[in-house]
């Protein structure tokens, strides 16, 4: 039989790449050596999600533009959060 290649975008989630990896791997189409590379590179790969207001706050920090202002700054925004409507 000839041997065919395929390409598969594994899932994001941990538990779906995990049942992916386990049925490749009890049909003998992977190796368990792959599986272990796979699962490793899987996991240095994601990164750490940050919602748009930590981000901004990081910015914030690390230019400096707050210049020691920065419990002000933290009060105001806590404000605009919780009044904010559409």
């Amino acid at each position: 039989m000839a041997q065919r290649s395929l390409t598969i975008d594994l899932p994001g989630s941990a538990d779906a790449l995990q049942k992916v990896l386990q049925m490749l791997l009890q049909y003998g189409l992977i190796s368990e050596k792959k599986v272990r590379t796979l699962e490793q590179e899987d996991t240095a790969k994601q990164p750490e999600k940050k919602s748009r207001w930590a981000q901004a706050a990081e910015r914030l920090q690390a230019e400096n533009y707050l210049k020691g202002r920065s419990g002000e700054v933290k009060e105001l925004f806590r404000e605009f959060r919780e009044d904010f409507e559409l």
